[in-house]
């Protein structure tokens, strides 16, 4: 039986063609798995020596334990996510040279730039690049990859990809770095270059790495996955096929056991080295049959000795320093809050006090810095110059400018627009004291600003302290990059220095400069100002299209006297403008599709008008985030669907493209094409599209002045093709119901012929029924008469034989 089972199984196998080759009845060896080991770092902001708590446990892992668990795992790769050169004092007091030196000896073979390791300077990380490479005849060193950074020459400072093999199993590895540095660094540290699209970079990457015939693709990004970011990592995994694992940064997330999209593994350990990322993948001969995530912890250090080598690299970068970092300049008497939540999203002592520092130093009327620029709280006690340079690592310096009252509470409107989300953009402030209503629409937000004690004056000229990354449009504060430059009065490190040793003990307090509060009953959209009445309209570019577009009642200023021309629109704000166009902003009757659109909110009619003709789409978790400031390109892009919508005839020729075109998402170009040629949207100053700037509140007021005008002269021709449809409708009808007539009459007429016809017929039936009964009568009659004759016929000789014999017998 056994013997007919295998002859039975062959035969079947033969059929289906699973067999290829010669036939064997025993099975192959499977074929052997290996697993590989990627231990990754990101965001680790300088903070290279281990750190412990107040109870003496561990809560930094240092860079020392962590070679000495690398050299411990076979097969093991160490990979950075960015973001390492800068942020404490012992990284940045060499300049960051330090810590390239130590990656170099912990092994590391690749990383990405974050957006802080461009703080020295662009020249810099090129230099970084260099100090990083192996040295002629040595296996130590890495690799900085970039692949979506190019120089506006179209040259390449940096290496897009590197392969690895790793025990026999190539590993392919490229990197995407952060567009958000054009922002999230001073400016001038990426003048003449360029971030492309990470998604067409991702692509066109993981396409080059298969046809070199990699077994491992991982992306090494410096991208993110929160909601601030425009294109996130889980968006690139979502869009590129092919990417077995993406080792991510810049969010500071921390993901225990990473995040599946689309088959890839999303990594991130958090920050400043609390946790380091190992990511185990199993292959089976080429084929990657498992991959998993998991975070080890600070705890997990605990028994684990520092490698000497690298501890004393610490130690004698340290002593080199020693002097300069544990030098004592003052002293507080309260722990000064700069926890990362905090000063983002609200006022605090510590924000308070570097704020009346900077405003102190540059003798300014108001200061105002990013919460996202404090990156450490210092404790009660003693202040020394190390806990100063990692508090302030970024070696920014403090600028004095000259700006008018409506740039400054633009400013202000700009900071608080995502409130209370934590944003590095969140103003602290000194001189000037607000309120500020997070419920309302973003740039309508703030109230009852004061400087000093006396109310704002929009068309005043005053003096601002900030910081030299802000003074240039950094964090996107573009209002102040207009602004005056009075003076440069040094360092953060310096002026805070400065300033404990004169205060001594300090004891800052928060004091209400910055107060969440309802602005009552307030409309968000007031009523129309005479357009003469707006006082920071006088010489901007905009102030024709402004005054024309409040004019025709299109658009409508943030107060009777206040335009705020330079302030970023909303999402919500956008499809409102286009809902008033359409007549739309009143109640609709399709269902509202998204959870974060309120019932009762000033946006929710337009919101669902634009959802429901598809000109606005939501996000995956099924919000529109009304609130959210809108790009260019998304501005472009919900415009070119509602013109398509419209079928607003065009004219497509021949332009040049913009300077920056290699910076437009590909998402954008179609509908950036079709504003540019309906001359909706044409770009800024230089050629320049600036497709991932904030869109202004000016350039929507220009955009609703000329499509006001396209609206229009489209509802002239469809009135006049509503007129010929109606015309042609109406003569079609006349003729359909003269066919009709005609076609009835026609029947009518047949059918009084048939029922003639039909009369006549039965007429003619009748008349014969009537002639075939006659004749039948007739020819019965006859045949009774003939019947009658032939019996009396019979019966007479009878009766005469009967009268014969009669008379016989009377005889």
């Amino acid at each position: 039986m056994k013997r007919k089972f295998l002859s039975l199984a062959l035969a079947m196998a033969m059929v289906l063609g699973v067999i290829a080759g010669p036939v064997s009845v025993f099975a192959a060896p499977a074929e052997e798995t290996k697993t590989i080991t990627l231990l990754h770092t990101n965001d680790v902001h300088g903070h290279m020596v281990a750190e412990r708590g107040k109870d003496n446990k561990l809560t930094n892992i240092g860079y020392a334990r962590v070679k000495t668990y690398a050299d411990s795992i076979k097969n093991s790769v160490l990979l950075d996510a960015g973001d390492v050169t800068h942020g404490t004092a012992l990284a940045g007091i060499e300049n960051g040279k330090g810590v390239i030196d130590l990656m170099k000896a912990m092994g590391y073979k690749a990383m990405v730039p974050g957006n802080h390791d461009f703080n020295y300077g662009y020249q810099a990380l090129v230099d970084f690049k260099n100090q990083a490479a192996p040295a002629k005849g040595s296996s130590e060193g890495f690799d900085i990859l970039a692949a979506n950074i190019i120089k506006n020459t179209g040259t390449n400072d940096f290496k897009g990809q590197t392969i690895l093999d790793v025990d026999g199993v190539k590993v392919g590895i490229f990197g995407i770095a952060t567009e958000e540095t054009k922002v999230k660094s001073n400016p001038k540290n990426t003048e003449g270059i360029t971030f492309l699209d990470p998604v067409e970079v991702a692509r066109a990457q993981v396409k080059s790495l298969k046809d070199q015939k990699v077994d491992v693709i991982v992306m090494l990004a410096h991208v993110g996955v929160d909601d601030a970011t425009v294109v996130k990592t889980t968006d690139i995994a979502e869009k590129v096929d092919g990417i077995d694992v993406i080792i991510d940064g810049h969010s500071h997330t921390k993901l225990d056991n990473g995040k599946v999209v689309n088959n890839t593994l999303i990594a991130q350990t958090g920050n400043y080295l609390k946790n380091l990322g190992e990511i185990n993948i199993t292959l089976r001969g080429k084929d990657v049959i498992s991959k998993t995530a998991v975070l080890r912890d600070a705890a997990f250090f605990e028994k684990i000795e520092e490698n000497k080598d690298i501890a004393k690299k610490l130690n004698d970068m340290y002593e080199a320093n020693k002097s300069k970092l544990e030098r004592v300049v003052g002293t507080t008497a309260v722990e000064l809050d700069g926890v990362r939540e905090h000063v983002r999203a609200q006022e605090t002592n510590f924000g308070n006090m570097v704020a009346d520092a900077m405003r102190e130093a540059a003798k300014s009327d108001v200061a105002l810095t990013n919460g996202g620029g404090i990156r450490e709280s210092i404790p009660a006690g003693k202040i020394d110059m190390t806990q100063i340079w990692t508090a302030f690592p970024f070696g920014n310096t403090i600028m004095k400018i000259e700006i008018i009252g409506a740039d400054l509470l633009a400013a202000l409107e700009y900071g608080v627009a995502d409130a209370p989300a934590p944003q590095g953009k969140f103003p602290q402030v000194s001189g000037v004291s607000f309120k500020y209503d997070p419920k309302q629409e973003a740039g309508k937000r703030v109230f009852d600003v004061k400087v000093g004690d006396k109310a704002l004056d929009l068309e005043k000229t005053y003096t601002l302290a900030t910081n030299d990354f802000m003074a240039g449009g950094g964090d996107g504060y573009t209002m102040f990059a207009k602004g005056k430059k009075l003076g440069d009065y040094g360092m953060y490190t310096e002026v805070l220095e400065k300033y404990l040793a004169e205060h001594k003990n300090v004891n800052p307090k928060v004091e209400g400069r910055i107060v969440v509060e309802a602005k009552g009953e307030e409309k968000p959209v007031e009523p129309t100002p005479a357009p003469n009445a707006f006082t920071d309209l006088k010489g901007h570019w905009a102030e024709k299209f402004i005054l024309s577009a409040t004019e025709k009642g299109l658009f409508k200023g943030v107060s009777d006297t206040r335009f705020a021309p330079n302030s970023p629109i909303t999402r919500g704000m956008l499809v409102s403008v286009l809902a008033r166009i359409e007549g739309q902003d009143v109640k609709q009757t399709a269902a509202n599709p998204f959870t974060d659109v309120k019932a009762g909110e000033w946006y929710e009619n337009a919101v669902i008008w634009a959802a429901n003709n598809k000109i606005v789409k939501g996000y995956e978790d099924n919000t529109f985030k009304p609130n959210q400031v809108v790009t260019r390109e998304e501005m472009a892009t919900i415009l070119g669907r509602y013109i398509e919508g419209k079928k607003v005839p065009y004219t497509l020729d021949l332009k040049e493209p913009f300077a920056d075109q290699k910076m437009i998402s590909k998402w954008a170009l179609e509908p950036i094409d079709i504003v540019r040629h309906t001359n909706l949207m044409q770009g800024r100053e230089n050629n320049l599209f600036a497709p991932k700037a904030s869109a202004t509140r000016a350039e929507l007021a220009k955009v609703m002045d000329a499509l006001n005008e396209i609206v229009k002269s489209a509802k002239k021709v469809d009135k006049k093709s509503e007129a010929d449809k109606k015309a042609a409708e109406d003569k079609k009808a006349a003729e359909d119901k003269k066919a009709a007539e005609d076609k009835k009459a026609a029947e009518d007429k047949k059918a009084a012929e048939d029922k003639k016809a039909a009369e006549d017929k039965k007429a003619a039936e009748d008349k014969k029924a009537a002639e075939d009964k006659k004749a039948a009568e007739d020819k019965k009659a006859a045949e009774d008469k003939k019947a009658a004759e032939d019996k009396k016929a019979d019966k007479k000789p009878a009766e005469d034989k009967k009268a014969v014999e009669t008379e016989k017998k009377a005889a």
